[in-house]
Formats: structure tokens, sequence, C-alpha cells
């Protein structure tokens, strides 16, 4: 709905005048709207998911009528490319930790052509490919509840609804006063949230959020903590990986990812598992499963200092894990 106009009284939020780091794209009001907008725009019956992907994914694609298949991805972080695509599929290509490479998008666009959808949800600062659908989600990288942005050339017939955050910032809010555990049932209702929301428009508090942050900052802070967690664990990192810009995460792979998760919420440091969902397929022995239940995506962001990554490694010397 829109806001009546409104002359005095008390304040508001204050409005922020700053650049959005994807001015070009389509504002949205998630990444899973990103998606369900393609869907859409383009009319897609069919997709390939990778998978090593959250299940809400595939859930949205069967929700919207899609017929769901998959590949596997590899120790790389890549596709088999051991499948060919259908002249009516689609291929949904993820940048797992930012390691995908111009190379690799190349290769998917030769098997796909222009039916591919590349997903950076985990490389929120890496620029889109020409000619490439791309889609970014903003609540793994920014205090925010909602948001995505989408590029595509592509566009629904109609007028898309906006979007509204205000009744779901609570536990934004909270933890910023008070610890995160009297938060985390308001965080997860608010992620359940979007399982069953159409595509909108982004939201106008989480836009004007947006557009107060310090894009160039932030990078520089989420890298400056990468290299540290490189120097501090990396040598015990079986995995090989580089740096991308405005990392999400750092990843490391342990040998027993429950026992190590469990063993530093004890001390207060929050590692989740990306996703669970993986791990309960019971398909033991892929790399999926392995980087789903292995993999610790230690936290690299800008709330952070040089200090708390040595307090990380310290906790994870100390429980055994390195």
């Amino acid at each position: 709905m829109n806001k009546p106009r409104e002359i005095g009284g008390y304040y508001e939020f204050e409005r922020y005048r700053g650049a959005l780091p994807h001015e070009a794209a389509l504002a949205l009001n998630c990444g899973r709207g990103c998606l369900l907008y393609e869907i859409e725009a383009y009319g897609i019956k069919r997709i390939l998911l990778p998978d090593y992907l959250c299940d809400s994914v595939a859930a949205a694609c069967k929700g919207a009528g899609v017929s769901v298949g998959f590949y596997s991805v590899g120790v790389d972080f890549l596709p088999a490319w051991d499948f060919d695509v259908a002249e009516d599929q689609w291929l949904y290509l993820v940048d797992y930790f930012g390691q995908l490479s111009d190379a690799s998008v190349d290769q998917a666009k030769k098997i796909a052509g222009e039916r591919l959808i590349v997903d950076e949800t985990q490389g929120f600062f890496q620029k889109p490919r020409e000619g490439v659908d791309t889609l970014y989600t903003t609540r793994k990288y920014f205090g925010v509840s909602d948001g995505g942005f989408l590029y595509t050339d592509a566009r629904v017939d109609r007028i898309l609804e906006q979007d509204e955050s205000h009744a779901r910032m609570s536990y934004l809010l909270g933890r910023f006063e008070r610890p995160a555990s009297e938060f985390y049932s308001e965080a997860s209702e608010n992620n359940d949230f979007f399982a069953t929301e159409p595509a909108k428009r982004m939201s106008l508090l989480t836009e004007n959020i947006l557009r107060s942050l310090d894009y160039p900052a932030i990078v520089e802070s989420r890298e400056r903590n990468y290299r540290v967690l490189e120097t501090l664990v990396g040598e015990r990192n079986s995995l090989d990986i580089s740096m991308p810009p405005g990392p999400f995460a750092y990843p490391l792979l342990v040998a027993d990812g429950p026992t190590a998760r469990s063993a530093l919420a004890k001390q207060g440091i929050y590692v989740p598992t990306l996703w669970p969902n993986v791990v309960e397929s019971g398909r033991v022995g892929s790399a999926a499963y392995e980087f789903s239940r292995n993999i610790m995506p230690l936290p690299v962001d800008q709330r952070y200092q040089e200090d708390d990554m040595a307090l990380i490694a310290q906790a994870l010397r100390d429980e055994g894990v390195l």
C-alpha cells in the first residue's frame, strides 16, 4: 500500500541516499523471490539444481510447477559436467563461497545456452557476467530482514506488490542490544516466512538501510578477516580455495563438523550447517554430503576485527578441531 502524505508528527527512520551495490538490478524481496521472478518471466518448466543446496530452492521450484532434476557437485565446487541440459530445461549454477570462475560460467553456457541462472547467494560482491541471469541475496551479508537483487532482461507481465518489513525487524533490533540467543526463534521464523512468499519488490525499509551502508569498508573488513583466518588455520584446511571480493565466510573443512560446531557454540561462536537437508539425505560419500556435514563457514563479516578471528582460531585449537 502507498504511504499517505503526512506532515509533522514524530520522526520516522532516517532517509539515506547512498548508492546500492547492484543499482542496475531488479530490487526484490529475497533470493527465492528472484528465482520465482525468473520462473514466471521465462515460463520455466524444467530446471536442473545442484545436489549441494538448500531444499527451499527445490521447494520453490516445485511450488511454481517446475519439474526439478539434480546434478552432482564435485570436490572443486563445480558440476561434474556429466549431464546434458534439454532444450526446455534451465541450469542453476551456484557460486559456492565465491569460487566460481568466468571459465566455469562459460562452460555452463556451452551446455545450457542462455538457459542459465547463477546464484550469488555466497558472492554478493561478485560482478554479474554479461548476458547471464544472476541473483543475489542481502540477508546473508547485512543486518536486514529481507532483500534480493536480480540481473535479467526478462520482465513479468504484471506490477509486483511491494514488500513491507517493519514487522520483521524485532530480532535484528533485539540482537543489537541483547544476546543473539534471545532472538534466535524470531530469526528462524523470519527465514521460514519466505517459504511461501511470492516475488515482490524490495521493501522501502530494507532499501533504505542498504543505501546507508559503507560498502568499500565492508569489503575491506571481510577481506582482512579472511586473510587473518587463512594465516591462522589455512595450513589445516584441505579445501583449495582463493579469496573472492568481500567473502561470504572462510570455509574450513574439518573431520567432524557436527562435533566442531557444538564445541564452538559452547564458547559463543555460532557456525551454521550449509545445508542440513543435504546431510539428512544420507548420500554418504558424495562431495555434497561431505561439504554440508564438515565445512565450517567461519564468520569473517564486518562486525568483527582481527582479535575476533584470533579468538575463533584459538577456540578451534582448544577444542581439538585443528
